[in-house]
């Protein structure tokens, strides 16, 4: 099975429904992810918003509903029917998710090795040019352990787009980061839609970083969609626990 040319969304999600030992924490979400634009979901601690990105590449299969990526319903397909849905979209995880033991340069290369790729000339060359996309060229020899979490987050990237895929998540990028690497990192984003053209779905619980990535807001609460439009609506919206969200975040700022 392979990833479709349909013109319609990215990703589709319809009446998703998951829960864990009994306690609901999606309950009927639905919304469309549009094709080369940034979707960001927003919401607190316990909103579900990583549980639902969870579901955008299989890594869970929904308790009810449905998640179809580029027009494919991938619920019931196997692992081996996924993998090549999977190939189509990078994950940059909250802690990076990194191999320690395995040069910066090598943990570039894995999923690509994964992938059956073969050709070391090839595989240098791809791991240099998405190093120099990060801004990390010429350190690829580097072990993990010397990064500092900002170069982490970026090696990361590189080996999430390493794949060349149309689609990137990202789960909490800015997590654990001071302001000034929080920003690098969510300029880093925009420029990676920008110049390989992708899809984006960012979780995140920061406004900022919403304002200067999305192209749609999916507000998250309880597992439930209270908004879902363009940022500019976020801040005209009459419901109480989004206002709420957005006074608290402006009064961490104070």
């Amino acid at each position: 099975m392979s990833v479709s040319d349909n013109p319609g969304p990215f990703f589709r999600i319809e009446a998703l429904r998951q829960s864990f030992d009994g306690h609901p924490v999606l309950r009927g979400v639905s919304f469309d992810v549009p094709r080369g634009k940034t979707t960001v979901i927003l919401g607190g601690s316990g909103a579900g918003k990583s549980v639902l990105l969870k579901h955008l590449n299989g890594l869970m299969r929904p308790l009810a509903g449905s998640v179809q990526v580029e027009g494919n319903d991938i619920n019931d397909l196997s692992e081996r029917d996924l993998t090549p849905i999977r190939r189509q979209i990078g994950v940059l995880f909250q802690d990076g998710a990194l191999f320690d033991s395995l040069t910066v340069g090598e943990n570039v290369a894995f999923p690509l090795r994964e992938a059956g790729d073969r050709n070391e000339d090839g595989i240098r060359y791809r791991v240099n040019e998405v190093l120099e996309l990060v801004g990390l060229k010429g350190q690829e020899w580097k072990m993990p352990g010397v990064l500092s979490g900002g170069m982490r987050k970026r090696v990361s990237l590189a080996r999430a787009i390493a794949g060349r895929p149309a689609c990137m998540l990202y789960d909490e990028p800015t997590a654990g980061l001071d302001p000034i690497l929080s920003e690098n990192i969510t300029r880093l984003i925009a420029e990676m839609k920008d110049e390989l053209r992708l899809t984006s779905v960012v979780v995140t619980h920061h406004l900022g970083a919403m304002r200067f990535l999305a192209d749609q807001v999916l507000f998250l609460k309880h597992g439930e969609v209270r908004y879902c439009g363009p940022a500019a609506g976020l801040d005209d919206s009459d419901d109480r626990e989004i206002r709420e969200f957005i006074s608290a975040d402006a009064m961490g700022r104070t």
